[in-house]
């Protein structure tokens, strides 16, 4: 869906180009559409930051700024409803995202039971958000709740089938269990794409150290 605002600025647009205003109103419309959308990048650079520091491994520093953007979008009250505005339509769950990611820097600080409580706190805002549900299968793994870990690994591989990390932890967890009949159902669509499981088994677990335990 796109956004509503999007909507109505390129219909006005088309309104001023038919009448053919002076230059200068042109270049105001333009000014004003262009300063919402900075104003929003702004807004937002505490997270888009925070995922940049996450991606390049300096975890402590992305916990800082996503704890910073979680404090920001905690005093303003009309972020969730203003937010679709900027995201082309669409309610993107920044604090979820947020929590989530928080996870995943203490998953690699190795603190899984802080992560698996973030992780948490993100499902209960959004049941259905799939990379909270990876990075508690991830904690539960790590914790030695195996039961746990695969329930929640298979529901986001159901969620998204396309979540190659998923459907790769599922397989380490059902091969430690072993199940290995499942676990070769479960990776067989990577075979099929001329993929190579194990190797990408072994880059997991080097990931998070979540070899058979």
């Amino acid at each position: 869906m796109v956004a509503p605002a999007l909507i109505a600025a390129l219909a006005l647009l088309l309104v001023l180009l038919l009448f053919r205003p002076p230059g200068w109103v042109l270049v105001l419309f333009l000014l004003l559409l262009f300063l919402p959308g900075r104003w929003w990048h702004w807004k937002t650079r505490r997270f888009r930051r925070g995922l940049r520091l996450l991606r390049s491994g300096d975890a402590g520093e992305a916990r800082s700024e996503f704890e910073a953007f979680l404090f920001q979008v905690a005093r303003e009250s009309n972020f969730r409803r203003i937010q679709p505005y900027f995201n082309l339509g669409r309610s993107y769950p920044y604090e979820v995202a947020a929590q989530a990611n928080l996870g995943v820097c203490d998953l690699t600080q190795g603190k899984p039971e802080k992560a698996l409580e973030r992780f948490r706190v993100a499902l209960t805002q959004q049941p259905q958000w799939v990379p909270a549900k990876y990075g508690a299968a991830v904690a539960l793994k790590l914790l030695g709740e195996p039961a746990a870990a695969e329930r929640s690994a298979r529901e986001a591989l159901e969620l998204r089938p396309s979540y190659l990390a998923a459907r790769l932890l599922l397989g380490s967890l059902l091969q430690d269990m072993g199940r290995d009949a499942e676990a070769e159902d479960v990776l067989a669509p990577l075979i099929e794409e001329g993929r190579d499981p194990e190797a990408l088994l072994q880059a997991l677990e080097d990931q998070w150290g979540i070899g058979e335990m």
